[in-house]
């Protein structure tokens, strides 16, 4: 049944009991090896200090497509990756919205987005499988929709490859890939030059200031400080580097996927990489296997 009320995601997404658990938890869930540990521990929160909880960018593109799929019997979704229970929350409300209930798997390499995800498929009462995978190995078997945000910025080139080519393997024929991702505007470049030693200190001072005023007490307001500080350094995509939009469409193509749609949103952005400034801007990708 089609809810009375249109739902967003952040209408069923409990992110404070979600970010107190990755804030606790991720040391200890996080693999020493994979040096995520800071990122996951402090991503939830960082949402709700910073961004006073709103959900990931495009998850309007993915309610409409979501409808569109649910509407041509879509049922089975693979979520690629997440650095919470962010994009669960889309998939969730969209399909909520559309008065269907679907199966839903989701994978991600780090037990921690996993354990915080089996958390919330269990108070929406979802049908949800949570694995601890990587994509570079893992398949699925008969799914209508992968969706994935912001996932193959965080792989090494040499290994897109195989993340889509699992991603189409996993699709029904007509199934299809949503995802939404910055890309690069003027090539590839190479991987994003470490943040500056002046820049990360005044970040950290106005992410102080920002969690003082959401009501978090000084020490935890200080320690969070610290924690994105280190992650803001050496966060993974400052190493694998940006993905163009020409690098996108090969992959795809690559995979025996068509890209059908690429809409561009927002303002286009100046980084800093090893080669100088490189721009880039959202986009939203929806691209289809073959009936």
């Amino acid at each position: 049944m089609v809810p009375d009320v249109t739902l967003t995601p952040k209408d069923i997404e409990p992110l404070e009991r979600i970010a107190r658990f990755s804030w606790d938890w991720a040391p200890a869930l996080c693999a020493p090896g994979d040096g995520c540990a800071d990122y996951h521990r402090a991503w939830s929160t960082l949402r709700l200090v910073r961004a006073q909880g709103k959900p990931p960018a495009g998850w309007q593109f993915f309610h409409g497509d979501i409808a569109r799929a649910a509407a041509q019997g879509a049922r089975r979704v693979l979520i690629s990756g997440g650095a919470d229970t962010g994009v669960l929350a889309i998939v969730a409300s969209g399909f909520r919205n559309a008065g269907v209930s679907p199966q839903i798997t989701y994978v991600d390499r780090c037990a921690t987005p996993v354990m915080q995800n089996r958390l919330l498929g269990a108070e929406l009462g979802l049908d949800l499988t949570a694995r601890t995978a990587d994509m570079l190995d893992f398949r699925a078997e008969g799914m209508d929709l992968v969706i994935a945000h912001s996932f193959l910025v965080f792989r090494p080139r040499d290994q897109r490859g195989r993340v889509v080519a699992n991603w189409a393997a996993s699709l029904v024929p007509g199934g299809a890939v949503l995802m939404s991702s910055a890309l690069a505007e003027d090539g590839e470049g190479e991987p994003w030059r470490p943040a500056g030693a002046d820049d990360i200190p005044a970040r950290q001072a106005r992410l102080t200031e920002q969690a003082r005023a959401a009501g978090l007490a000084p020490a935890e307001a200080a320690e969070l400080a610290e924690v994105a500080g280190r992650f803001w350094a050496s966060r993974p995509t400052r190493r694998t580097g940006p993905l163009g939009d020409g690098e996108m469409r090969g992959l795809f193509a690559a995979a025996g996927l068509t890209v059908e749609r690429v809409d561009h949103t927002g303002k286009s952005t100046d980084l800093a990489n090893g080669t100088g400034m490189l721009r880039r801007r959202r986009a939203e990708i929806v691209a289809c296997k073959l009936a």
